[in-house]
């Protein structure tokens, strides 16, 4: 059972939750806690399809690049792993339309969910900097979920959206840096493969610093109260550390730490929107 739950990256569940619960604060958009709670269902049963069903096709490249992992270990059977890729698939589906105002608008935007995970997985992944652009648009979609409910204030989730999508564009790109051994003995074609390690790792860097410097565009265009400007006194020291850990090699610190980052931007936004 404890590796049936790790296969589906409970920490990325509990990341997209809190997106969706801040996107909700944020916003000051109506909700019911059974809407909610059917959302928040809904996209923890999505992202542990798109990461079972991605453990199950990426096998091969898993048992050089992370061995210890449920499926590549022998902890879980690849049946068992298929089963339950599928039980998720259905069940996100279910909460998608449990009873709410406009069902088949909720059951549509998870329907596409699905299919973008399911694209991603099988074609979109192997397909340099696409892969990684995908990746950081599923990470917005909890907050883009927001923009559908009624009376939600589209200007604090555009902030939190872009502020996710450039960070995890970034990290993305510094976990491709993490894999490149084991990438390619798999044969996959990553940007770092492609373009290059440094350029690669200049990309995501500059994302970095990019994302950090917009920070004072949504308080100019009084989306946020200047006090969000405070967060740079947090965000450029780790934008700092994450750097010098990329400058050594150390890609899983610094992508590791890019998360948090992600993190803290968004806890800040809670306290400014």
């Amino acid at each position: 059972m404890i590796s049936l739950l790790q296969i589906t990256r409970p920490g990325n569940i509990l990341i997209a939750i809190f997106s969706l619960c801040v996107g909700v604060f944020i916003s000051h958009a109506d909700f019911s806690w059974q809407l909610l709670l059917a959302n928040a269902s809904a996209f923890a049963l999505a992202i542990a399809f798109g990461n079972i069903f991605n453990d199950i096709l990426d096998l091969k490249a898993d048992r050089i690049n992370r061995p210890n992992r449920p499926l590549p270990a022998g902890k879980i059977s690849l049946f068992t792993a298929k089963i339950s890729a599928a039980l998720c698939l259905i069940f996100t589906l279910a909460c998608a339309g449990i009873p709410q105002s406009e069902p088949l608008l909720h059951l549509a935007f998870f329907a596409v969910l699905l299919l973008i995970l399911f694209f991603y997985d099988r074609n979109l992944k192997h397909i340099p900097l696409l892969k990684n652009l995908t990746v950081a648009f599923l990470c917005t979609t909890p907050l883009l979920r927001i923009l559908f409910l009624t009376n939600a204030n589209p200007f604090p989730l555009y902030t939190a959206a872009a502020f996710a999508f450039f960070l995890t564009l970034s990290r993305e790109i510094l976990k491709d840096l993490q894999d490149q051994d084991g990438d390619l003995i798999a044969g996959i074609a990553t940007f770092p493969l492609i373009a290059g390690e440094e350029k690669a790792k200049n990309l995501a860097l500059l994302l970095l610093v990019f994302t950090i410097f917009l920070i004072p565009l949504p308080v100019a265009l009084n989306w946020l109260a200047r006090s969000f400007l405070f967060s740079l006194c947090v965000l450029i020291p780790l934008a700092i550390y994450i750097i010098k850990a990329a400058q050594k090699k150390n890609y899983h610190s610094a992508q590791k730490w890019t998360k948090l980052t992600m993190l803290a931007g968004l806890i800040f936004l809670i306290f400014n929107a």
